[in-house]
Parts: C-alpha cells; sequence; structure tokens
C-alpha cells in the first residue's frame, strides 16, 4: 500500500511538472528568441493570450529579455515537483543514485531561487556565476543520473521499445536545446518525461534497496536544508520586476544660463573592477574620476577624492578586508586627487569645498589631504569615525528647485546645485554644474557607467534598487530631452564634444589601462 501511494505521488508530481513546464516553454523561448523563433516555439505559442508576448523583445544587459523574470520565476515550481517526483520514485532501485540526484536536483534548485527571486539584490555577473557555473553543470550531470538510473530499470521490461527508455532523457534533451534554444527547460522536461514513463511501467520491480547509510543520511539532511532554504526564499522575499520603466514627475526641463565662467577640471585616480571571486567572467576594468570646478567668484570645488594612497602603494591589499575580496583597485602615487591638481598649480588647501557622492572607499581615499576644505555630504551620511564625522549637509545650503527635482544651491547663483538621490547607497550626492557652455552632472555611482544608464536593470546591489533604477531612468531621460547636457558617471567618461572647452581632461593618459600595465 505504501508503494502504491508512493508510485501515485511520483506519476502526479512528474505529471505536474511536465505541464507547467510546456506552459512556460513557449513563453520563454518565444521571448528568448523573438519574432525570428523556430517553427514549433511559434506554434505553441499561437495557443497563448497575444499581450504575453514580445515581437521584438528588448535585452537586457544579461542579454536577457525584460520579460523573462515575468515568468522565469515560476520555474522553481518544476524543480520542485522533479525533487518529490525523485523522493518518492520506487524504480530507482540504488539508494546511492537516488540520493546523489536529489542532492544535485536541490543544488539546482537553489541556483535557480536566487536567480530568480534574489535577482535585484545580486549583480548580474553573479546572477551568470549562478546560472552557467551552478544550475547548467547541475543539470548535465543530473541528465547523465538518470541516464544511469534509467538503464538500470531496463531489465523490469524486455518489450523492444522500453528497454531503450535509458536514451530518453539524452535525447529528449539534444531534441528540445535545439528546438527551444532553452536551457534548463528542456533537460527538466525530459527527465520528467522520464520518470513519468518509468513509474507507470512499475509494476514488476524488484525489491528496492532501502537500506540507508551515513553519507545516504548526510546527502539527504544537505538536500532538505537546501530544499527549506530555496522554499524559504521563494516564500519570505517577495519577488520584483527586474525593469523599471520611464520617469516620474519631478523631472522638467529648466532653461540653463550659458556663459558663468565655470570650467571643469576631469583626473582619473586609477582603475577598480569586480574580483574574480565574484564575476570570473567580467574583465573590464573601470575609471574612478574626480573632478574640480573652478568657479571665477568662489574658487575651487572639488568632487570626490578617488582612490587611497594605501591602495597607490599596496594595490588590492590596501583596500583592506572585505572590499579586496570583493574588488579589485590599481593606482599610483602621481595619479593621486593631491597630485595631479598640483601639476595645474592648486595646492590641496586652495581647494573650498568637498562634495563627496558616497562613503565607498574609492571615492574618498584621499579625503583628509584637502584639511581647509568644507567637506560636503548627503545629510543621511553615515560617518563613525575619522575626518568624515564632521561634514556640512548639502540640506543645509538653500533649498531650490533643479531638472532632477529638489536640490540645494551651493553659491545661490544656481551654478553648483547639490542633488540627494539615495539609490546606489542612502548617502548619494549629485551635482549638476552650470559650466560656461552648458549643464553637466556629476552622478557619482547614482550611475555607475554607461551600461548601466543605458539598460532598465534593477539587479544590482544598491541599498534601494528601485530608486537607484528609477533616478537612471530620471537622468537618462533629461540627457535625451537636452542634447547638450552631459552626464559623468561614477566609472565611465561621457563622449565630450570638440567645442566644449570649458571642459578639461588632465592627464589623459591616465584614463587608460596601460599605465598601469593592465591587461
Amino acid at each position: 500500500m505504501k508503494r502504491l501511494i508512493s508510485e501515485r505521488i511520483t506519476i502526479i508530481a512528474s505529471a505536474l511538472g511536465i505541464l507547467l513546464n510546456l506552459f512556460l516553454i513557449p513563453i520563454q523561448s518565444r521571448i528568448w528568441n523573438g519574432s525570428q523563433d523556430c517553427a514549433i516555439s511559434n506554434f505553441l505559442t499561437t495557443f497563448l493570450a497575444k499581450d504575453a508576448l514580445l515581437d521584438e523583445p528588448v535585452k537586457s544587459t544579461l542579454n536577457m529579455p525584460q520579460e523573462y523574470f515575468k515568468y522565469g520565476h515560476y520555474f522553481v515550481l518544476v524543480y520542485f515537483s522533479l525533487l518529490i517526483a525523485i523522493w518518492t520514485s520506487s524504480f530507482i532501485r540504488q539508494q546511492w543514485l537516488k540520493n546523489s540526484a536529489l542532492l544535485i536536483t536541490s543544488i539546482a534548485l537553489s541556483a535557480n531561487v536566487l536567480i530568480y527571486w534574489a535577482s535585484e539584490y545580486l549583480t548580474i555577473y553573479a546572477r551568470e556565476i549562478f546560472f552557467i557555473y551552478i544550475e547548467v553543470p547541475a543539470i548535465t550531470i543530473l541528465l547523465l543520473l538518470f541516464t544511469i538510473i534509467a538503464y538500470k530499470s531496463k531489465e523490469q521490461d524486455h518489450s523492444k521499445w522500453k528497454k531503450y527508455v535509458y536514451l530518453l532523457p539524452v535525447l529528449l534533451s539534444l531534441l528540445w536545446t535545439i528546438l527551444f534554444q532553452y536551457i534548463p527547460h528542456a533537460p527538466i522536461l525530459a527527465l520528467l518525461i522520464c520518470i513519468l514513463i518509468l513509474s507507470l511501467n512499475n509494476q514488476q520491480m524488484p525489491k528496492i534497496d532501502t537500506k540507508l547509510n551515513w553519507y545516504a543520511i548526510i546527502i539527504r539532511i544537505a538536500a532538505i536544508i537546501l530544499i527549506v532554504i530555496s522554499f524559504g526564499i521563494s516564500i519570505g522575499i517577495k519577488y520584483q520586476p527586474t525593469t523599471i520603466i520611464g520617469e516620474n514627475q519631478e523631472i522638467k526641463i529648466e532653461a540653463f544660463s550659458k556663459n558663468s565662467g565655470i570650467e571643469l577640471y576631469v583626473f582619473n585616480t586609477g582603475f577598480n573592477r569586480m574580483a574574480k571571486a565574484l564575476s570570473p567572467t567580467y574583465k573590464k576594468w573601470r575609471p574612478c574620476p574626480i573632478y574640480l570646478i573652478k568657479h571665477p567668484k568662489f574658487g575651487y570645488v572639488l568632487f570626490d577624492s578617488g582612490i587611497s594612497e594605501k591602495v597607490a602603494l599596496e594595490g588590492q591589499n590596501g583596500l583592506g578586508f572585505p572590499m579586496s575580496f570583493l574588488f579589485e583597485s590599481k593606482s599610483k602615487l602621481e595619479m593621486l586627487a593631491f597630485n595631479q591638481i598640483k601639476q595645474l598649480g592648486i595646492k590641496p588647501e586652495d581647494i573650498k569645498y568637498l562634495a563627496i557622492s558616497h562613503l565607498h572607499d574609492d571615492h574618498i581615499g584621499t579625503v583628509d589631504a584637502f584639511k581647509n576644505a568644507v567637506l560636503i555630504m548627503n545629510s543621511k551620511a553615515n560617518t563613525k569615525e575619522g575626518s568624515l564625522t564632521r561634514f556640512t549637509a548639502a540640506s543645509s545650503f538653500k533649498e531650490s528647485n533643479s531638472s532632477l527635482g529638489k536640490s540645494y544651491d551651493l553659491f545661490g547663483d544656481k551654478t553648483i546645485q547639490l542633488i540627494e538621490k539615495p539609490g546606489h547607497t542612502d548617502s548619494d550626492l549629485m551635482l549638476l554644474v552650470t559650466l560656461n557652455q552648458g549643464p553637466v552632472l556629476l552622478s557619482g555611482d547614482a550611475v555607475v557607467h554607461d551600461d548601466w544608464l543605458k539598460s532598465n536593470d534593477v539587479e544590482r546591489l544598491p541599498t534601494q534598487p528601485a530608486k537607484a533604477a528609477q533616478n537612471r531612468n530620471n537622468i537618462r531621460n533629461l540627457e535625451t530631452k537636452m542634447p547638450e547636457f552631459i552626464v559623468f558617471p561614477g566609472h565611465d567618461m561621457p563622449n565630450i564634444p570638440k567645442n566644449r572647452t570649458d571642459i578639461h581632461i588632465i592627464n589623459p593618459e591616465f584614463f587608460k589601462t596601460r599605465n598601469l600595465n593592465i591587461k
């Protein structure tokens, strides 16, 4: 009786998993391939509501369409169906095979949950790791395991075609991967069909090995822990959309006066990139620029102070733990902020104001060198020690309005406006500066780089993901509506028109990685 119930549960679980998978495959395959989709996928999608599909999908920076995650997170239910089917199956005679299959499926499930439910808390590169280096290999191993399981189960029936059932996982996976051009749907569907066939053909099955040794118990406990954690994340973390499109109502185009006499000097203090531990596939180094504003009446204003002297001397080790684990950073002494401004005949003590975009190390590295400067930060900045504990809040200056909403006027002439826009961190501060020939925005990491400015992604590691994406959209919309408006990202350089004589790139060779022997 107990075995009969287990068999029924296996059949029901595998059948439900197949039905759900068949629902998801055509949707995601059509979205993945767009209007150039294959014939079989086009045929299947004719039975779906038109508003569920996109004719021309808009790709995200992970090369996934915006609608991908709308349905993709439901795939976790297919994994749960597969787990139940494996756990209750009686056709798997060897316990080591069943335990291995349970553990591998649990690992793939955990990776899938992290990709879909926790995606807004991860970088796109971390998501790539979960998918490419965990979920896909786990499914491949699972496919091989089930080929062995099906092969060992073939003795139960000696009919001409059923004894070749062990070939189903591989053949169906290859077939559907080619047709739908998508993993992991194809192999999981093949496995579920294989389980269903074997379960329906399980009446004369020999006695199952039910003995559990110590390592089998450990494997099952590990599988249970992974399943519980995955289920907890699925239930406990509200799924969020991965894209935010549009602008909010505070965006208003304001006229910018020219001939302000203000000039901007741009320096690069070094390069950063994500550590290999976080992103083995991401190799691009990003600059760490700082900005010196020359006001004809009020003197010099510095925005950010760049990479620290410790990093210039010690390299990545100068970041300290845990930052040295998360990022790679390079610089050299002549690239440091206080050394570069000296080339212009400006001493550190000549800097009247130092505005900080946020409190990450690569933006505050040489703050102590500018002892005479009034330190300006977001009023929400949380400083606990060192020279940063004494600062002037941006909100203490005269409140004003800008094209990006509420601002604070540094000098009362609307030439330099301080804008508090939390998102990347809770203490983000941007500077909207009216230069002699037009406006520029010094965004800090509110716009990390140009790729981020062009995308609609939310899946990053900001403290407020949705706000960070909305701020980015507002900035992009303003840039679109005002051709003369230039955005300077936190770790990138925009295209600067040749006629902009009010913007000066100092030591342009420092913006090239070969200056630091970086390949």
